[in-house]
């Protein structure tokens, strides 16, 4: 199992694979990714490796991306000579859960979980619950597992549905959804109140268990009773009002595989799925807090129960880069809070380079490495000794440059996981710290401040997350500063060392002042 609050790297496989192919000079799969690769993610301290999108792509989905004007203007809008087959299948719509042709087989998959557990890596695999493609094979086998009914004649299916020959009668399928938004019109409606439907997914969720060792699982809260009942009312064919979650993950831990599983989950729902045996669950909460720059409701948020079994991020492939949503003035910042807080820290590929191109799910190897080729992305890879690279050293440099578009965020962000690599910020203790001000001043309202301790290691993270200066005292929790009459308080990251005597500490709480967007780091020592 990975360490306690681990690190999690989300990598787009189809744009990574593109990247380290045009490198190596030949087609590059999920079994012969050069060890360096994996060496250089282990050393940036992560834990675990999410291959995003390595699932077998529907024709059906490619077929509908292509047909998609929004999506078609927005692939227009960022990459150069873009053309309609730069456009594949959106990972999302599962045709079968094998890895696609181009990036290897299932025993390609096995390998590769082998060997990252060697290297101390974990792997990740996304399961998508609520749906399949519209061509998977139980469209035609087992229409009844999903929400449909029999067509009649020629009558055209209702709107949200699709039309379907099955080997059992003509059917009209409902295409996926939640209850907020138009179906995903590349996608069929699993019914989670069918019986056979919930035995067919808890094998397939057992069986891709055996091939990772954790799944994100997609969307959730989705086949929850209550939100699917809220979704589909009586067009579910209503047999059992039993939920899946719990049958499903003990089915998982009844096998004795460690599978750290990870609900992708919103709506408040993030306590229900983490009590029906999930590991961890996505904090959408905190990140909608810190996009709206609301300093109290983090506060109050990350001191809620349950945090330690949150994932925080600031960016994924749903959400807008984290350098475009934050901007240059709150980024280290919001990277600081993510990276101090208890709970799964998830990072993007290209976030670490201040990337701020958002690249739609369903680009294929194509059109990445076009975007690539422009610099519009950074695909994280292995780029020492270029120049002794087999492939046309003038397409490579092109591709593969060590000029990034924000070299200060590279930078801070190898310093930044340095820092939270030390096992203090995994296996210590973290507790919130209260800011106070004076009568005439109350801008440490705006100051956050929490501390980690581990053995003899200590860290006082102090955070202004406003756009304003702001001034305070951080009273530290008591018994917490080790033994000694004068500290040193050490910043690494902002290259600044401080000295305090124990008892203006103690008397009066450790004063500090902070420009908008600026922060302290401090290790605290004698």
């Amino acid at each position: 199992m990975p360490r306690k609050n681990p690190h999690i790297y989300e990598i787009n496989l189809v744009g990574w694979l593109a990247a380290i192919s045009q490198r190596e000079g030949r087609p590059v799969g999920i079994r012969d990714i050069p060890a360096r690769e994996w060496d250089r993610i282990k050393e940036m301290g992560m834990d675990i490796a999410w291959l995003m999108g390595i699932w077998s792509r529907s024709p059906y989905s490619r077929k509908e991306a292509q047909n998609a004007p929004a999506l078609v203007k927005e692939c227009e809008s960022i990459i150069p000579d873009f053309a309609i087959k730069d456009i594949g299948g959106s990972p999302y719509s599962i045709y079968r859960y094998a890895p696609d042709p181009s990036f290897g087989t299932l025993t390609d998959l096995a390998v590769l979980k082998e060997g990252l557990q060697k290297q101390g890596l974990f792997l990740v695999l996304d399961f998508v619950p609520n749906h399949t493609a519209c061509d998977h094979l139980w469209i035609k086998t087992h229409p009844e597992y999903y929400i449909s009914y029999v067509k009649k004649g020629d009558q055209a299916c209702g709107k949200g549905y699709f039309s379907a020959d099955t080997d059992r009668y003509p059917a009209c399928i409902a295409h996926g959804k939640d209850p907020y938004f138009p179906p995903w019109t590349d996608t069929a409606q699993l019914d989670y109140t069918v019986n056979d439907t919930q035995s067919a997914m808890i094998r397939t969720m057992s069986r891709v268990s055996t091939y990772c060792h954790g799944m994100r699982c997609d969307m959730a809260m989705l086949v929850l009773q209550e939100v699917f009942h809220q979704t589909w009312g009586n067009l579910a064919k209503g047999e059992t009002d039993k939920e899946f979650w719990p049958m499903a993950i003990d089915r998982i831990r009844s096998t004795g595989r460690e599978c750290t599983l990870i609900a992708e989950a919103y709506w408040g729902r993030e306590t229900e799925l983490l009590n029906y045996g999930f590991d961890y669950a996505y904090d959408k909460t905190l990140y909608d807090l810190m996009v709206q720059g609301d300093i109290q409701g983090i506060r109050e948020h990350v001191v809620m129960p349950f945090q330690a079994s949150m994932l925080h991020f600031l960016e994924n492939h749903d959400e807008p880069r984290a350098l475009s949503c934050f901007g240059p003035d709150r980024i280290k910042c919001a990277m600081v809070i993510h990276a101090t807080l208890p709970g799964m820290r998830l990072w993007q590929s290209g976030q670490f380079e201040g990337d701020t191109l958002h690249v739609p799910v369903q680009l294929n190897q194509q059109g990445w490495l076009k975007l690539i080729r422009a610099g519009s992305v950074h695909m994280d890879i292995y780029i020492e000794n270029m120049h002794n690279n087999t492939v046309d050293n003038g397409v490579y440099e092109e591709a593969f440059s060590e000029g990034y578009a924000n070299d200060d965020i590279r930078q801070f962000s190898r310093q930044l996981l340095r820092e939270v690599n030390h096992p203090v910020f995994h296996e210590g203790k973290w507790e919130m710290c209260h800011t106070e001000g004076w009568p005439d001043n109350q801008s440490h309202m705006n100051i956050l401040a929490w501390c980690w301790h581990y053995r003899d290691e200590r860290r006082l993270i102090v955070i202004n997350f406003s756009s304003s200066p702001a001034q305070g005292h951080i009273r530290l929790p008591d018994m917490w500063l080790p033994e000694g009459e004068m500290f040193v308080l050490d910043d690494p990251i902002n290259d600044e060392t401080y000295y305090r005597s124990a008892r203006d500490i103690t008397d009066s709480g450790l004063y500090v002042g902070l420009d908008a967007g600026y922060f302290h780091f401090f290790r605290i020592g004698r």
